[in-house]
């Protein structure tokens, strides 16, 4: 409830008069009642818009729970793609083993046809053969 300070009734008791004074000073009383209630209905809803704008602004319990969620299906699926990868790269790998080893067969292959016909085609090896196993002396 307003009220009005006490020098007011005084100021409005020497230019109105005692009873106007009350009647005036009433008034002013009525219309700051008037204006603080108003004030109060402004707050609340002041309070509701601000809580409203926060919530829209904010992240709440649910968005948070609605990221944590989708958090975890990225992961699933990088999960998944990373077993996929795994699974291609052995099965390169082995391919390539494969690949190797009958690489390294075919180069021992060469190599044993190379050293044959160099022992073969020269005359001084095929002397020095011959002595070794006794046939020539």
């Amino acid at each position: 409830m307003a009220t009005l300070p006490y020098e007011i009734y005084e100021i409005l008791e020497r230019k109105l008069g005692k009873e106007e004074a009350k009647e005036v000073g009433k008034i002013i009383e009525k219309a700051l009642e008037t204006i603080e209630e108003k004030a109060e209905k402004e707050k609340e809803v002041a309070k509701i818009r601000l809580k409203e704008e926060l919530r829209n602004e904010l992240a709440t319990k649910e968005d948070i729970a609605l990221v944590r969620q989708e958090i975890e299906t990225v992961r699933q699926e990088i999960e998944t793609v990373r077993q996929e990868l795994k699974g291609e790269i052995k099965a390169l790998e082995k391919e390539l083993k494969g690949e190797i080893k009958a690489l390294e067969w075919k180069m021992k292959f060469w190599i044993a046809i190379v050293i044959f016909l160099i022992i073969f085609t020269n005359r001084e090896t095929i002397e020095f053969l011959l002595r070794l196993l006794g046939i020539l002396k």
